[in-house]
């Protein structure tokens, strides 16, 4: 593997966790930018960075490239996606933007249940070449660590077939993987009038089988108003972390029933969406670890009218990062920079809350903290530069693809910009 030595860097985003843990509050805030930097790659590894004048002076078993002064930076961890699945939604978006509700939507029968028949009906193989396809234009974005979640699959057959998909794409590709069972994403339609059994599919059959295989990370729950209750999601999460599985859970997107209370309750690795938690419900997660995750291209796409609710998640203390939540119904993007553009454009972040929310965090909130989403030696080198020079262009030419370069755990990719 060919070392590197990353020279006439603009500046080095120089993201790190705080001791280990994620960050909140005012450190959600700081972020240190090495100007004139430098930075070696040794084994697919960050070997060492800093400052030009502290660039050792014996380096030539590195090849030597010419950043260019561009901005160089952790590659994105988008801690939400639901990357595995067949067809499209676009008469649903028509839907939406003529004024139906996403809840309403799916009580008729569309929304998540359209994609679960198309992926039901797509082979392996299909889902596996769809899923490469988007994995590579996640890449192209400056996406390198990724957790990817099931949930169109509902019924245990094609759950298992999403997961293996997963599985598949951990073992084939360089990319840093995480898998999500997120069976508990809505009532097939076969259980309309018998949720009971469902869940004891869910519990007592497909989880298991889940474990035992190995197909997943976590186990994550759409606790939410006609979707699942709080005491059904506690049911399956408790089970799922009995096998192994760590707790992670779609809360608080539409209304505020409790979830944010049971992710405290668990201990949950992440509350996704947390756009409608009362303040004495977030009060709880200040004592744990769980990253809040907010989705600012679901939250634009479904016009809420809140745009301070990730403001006061930080303001509260908890750890914020950020995802694209792609998906065939609320979030076709795959861009983490226009997340951050969106978050600081729209929903009241700073840009270096907004870089610290798409890498270090973001690493939390995916299970890759140990590995990736920080400038940090030993870690892989998973990079990104890009054609600016300063953080503040980053939301300030916002809409384009501005990386044109990754280093993939040390592997150069070339871009046109």
């Amino acid at each position: 593997m060919v070392s590197y030595l990353l020279h006439n860097i603009a500046g080095l985003v120089a993201a790190v966790s705080d001791n280990g843990k994620p960050l909140r509050g005012s450190l959600q805030g700081k972020l240190e930018v090495i100007r004139d930097a430098f930075l070696l790659i040794q084994d697919g590894k960050i070997a060492g960075f800093g400052n030009k004048m502290q660039m050792p002076v014996k380096r030539d078993h590195y090849m030597a490239i010419d950043m260019q002064q561009s901005l160089l930076m952790p590659a994105f961890v988008d801690p939400h996606t639901h990357l595995v699945f067949a067809g499209s939604r676009e008469e649903e978006f028509l839907m939406r933007l003529q004024g139906a509700s996403y809840l309403d939507i799916l009580s008729k029968g569309y929304g998540i249940h359209q994609t679960v028949i198309n992926t039901e009906n797509a082979s392996f193989d299909e889902l596996l070449t769809l899923a490469k396809t988007r994995l590579r234009n996640l890449e192209r974005y400056g996406t390198i660590g990724i957790e990817m979640k099931s949930g169109y699959g509902l019924q245990t057959d094609t759950e298992l077939k999403q997961l293996r998909v997963i599985k598949t794409l951990k073992n084939q590709s360089s990319h840093p993987i995480r898998s999500t069972y997120l069976a508990a994403h809505a009532i097939p339609a076969l259980f309309k009038y018998n949720r009971e059994k469902y869940l004891q599919q869910i519990i007592e059959e497909t989880l298991p089988q889940v474990a035992e295989e190995g197909l997943a990370d976590f186990v994550d729950v759409f606790c939410e108003k006609d979707v699942f209750s709080v005491e059904e999601c506690e049911r399956i999460l408790e089970r799922g972390a009995a096998l192994g599985l760590k707790p992670k859970l779609h809360t608080d997107e539409f209304y505020s029933i409790g979830g944010v209370s049971l992710a405290a309750r668990v201990n949950a690795v992440s509350a996704d969406h947390m756009i409608t938690p009362v303040a004495e419900e977030v009060k709880k997660l200040q004592d744990t670890d769980t990253v809040a995750v907010i989705l600012p291209g679901t939250s634009f796409s479904m016009a809420h009218t809140d745009k301070q609710y990730a403001r006061r998640l930080i303001d509260a203390g908890i750890p914020l990062a950020i995802g694209t939540d792609y998906n065939p119904g609320t979030c076709m993007c795959y861009s983490q920079q226009i997340m951050m553009e969106l978050s600081v454009l729209l929903f009241g972040l700073t840009i270096y809350e907004a870089i610290n929310a798409v890498t270090v965090n973001a690493s939390f909130a995916a299970g890759l903290d140990d590995i990736t989403g920080m400038i940090k030696v030993g870690y892989r080198a998973d990079l990104l530069s890009m054609k600016v020079k300063t953080v503040e262009e980053i939301p300030y030419t916002w809409g384009i693809n501005k990386v044109n370069r990754i280093f993939l755990s040390g592997e150069m990719i070339e871009f046109d910009v």
